[in-house]
């Protein structure tokens, strides 16, 4: 990870469009419509060389990228330079996943904000089944 590409911290809500929806972390989220999450870091530009991005590409190791709220991937989306707007990936086995984005801070009613949930209802339903 690298500094945030405008060297502010960034906390606010983002929009992430599933790219993969056959993992642990996304297999139960049903609707097509990107997730609003809320991000909070300083360090969130994430950077590969071009061959780890087509390896990620070619193993559908990417989970999350940036978006609009209606699905757009462009850098105007982007809220820390993350190259090919990216949100969460996982290791080649789908065991492990890392993501910038604060699912956790938006899985309760109680916060006003449920999007997060999916991704932990997932992963729930995952490990049960």
């Amino acid at each position: 990870m690298l500094k945030n590409e405008s060297l502010n911290f960034v906390c606010k809500d983002v929009y992430l469009t599933v790219e993969n929806y056959q993992t642990a972390y996304t297999s139960r989220i049903n609707n097509k419509s990107p997730l609003k999450i809320p991000v909070a870091h300083g360090e969130g530009n994430y950077f590969a060389d071009e061959d780890t991005l087509n390896e990620l590409r070619e193993n559908r190791q990417i989970v999350f990228r940036y978006s609009s709220s209606d699905g757009v991937i462009s850098e105007e989306y982007n809220p820390n330079g993350s190259v090919f707007n990216i949100a969460g990936i996982m290791n080649r086995q789908g065991n492990i996943f890392g993501m910038m984005p604060h699912p956790e801070r938006c899985s309760d009613p109680v916060l006003g904000k449920t999007d997060g949930s999916l991704i932990f209802n997932s992963l729930a339903n995952y490990i049960l089944n």
